[in-house]
């Protein structure tokens, strides 16, 4: 009896057998479940299970190195979730992902808040201060963007209003708004 081929012979798999467009495709489905949720009884219930399946989604990239990630979205086109997973690829550094949001040319209003929420904690600064994370981005306004945005966490805002005004508005009002 001859035995049938694995159709997945060569296919770069992750934990869980899933292929990178499995992860891709996961990943953009829980951001559409997660948007469509309505307000209501439960609402953050559901949201917390999505995010708990994304993070599960995201580790499987752990072992994904960033270059076969980073050719997944160049071929399907590179989305903030797209961008935002490279951070979780082995081999993977801030100026990955910075270079991939860089590509979107996303206005600072369009920054998606869940997507931010995802960026992997080891590439995550530990620093709250503002003043700290300006300097470590070295005036590059979108790896400020990612060490002020990238995560949970909330900021201490200490630099003048001025220094701020000068940030896009919609960039400004977002640190303002994760301001402890």
């Amino acid at each position: 009896m001859t035995k049938t081929p694995d159709p997945m012979t060569g296919a770069l798999l992750v934990p869980e057998n899933l292929t990178l467009a499995d992860v891709w495709m996961g990943l953009h489905a829980d951001a559409v479940s997660y948007e469509s949720i309505p307000e209501g009884l439960r609402a953050q219930q559901r949201r917390n299970a999505i995010d708990e399946n994304t993070q599960a989604v995201l580790r499987s990239l752990e072992t994904c190195p960033v270059t076969r990630w980073h050719a997944l979205i160049d071929a399907l086109g590179v989305t903030q979730y797209g961008a935002i997973a490279l951070s979780w690829c082995k081999g993977a550094a801030l100026r990955d992902v910075v270079a991939a949001y860089e590509t979107l040319s996303p206005d600072p209003a369009q920054l998606d808040r869940r997507a931010l929420s995802l960026l992997a904690p080891q590439l995550q600064s530990r620093e709250r201060r503002l003043s700290q994370l300006i300097a470590a981005a070295d005036d590059d306004v979108g790896t400020l963007t990612l060490l002020a945005l990238g995560g949970a966490q909330a900021l201490i805002v200490d630099v003048p209003e001025e220094w701020l005004a000068q940030l896009p508005k919609a960039l400004n009002a977002l640190i303002v708004e994760r301001a402890v």
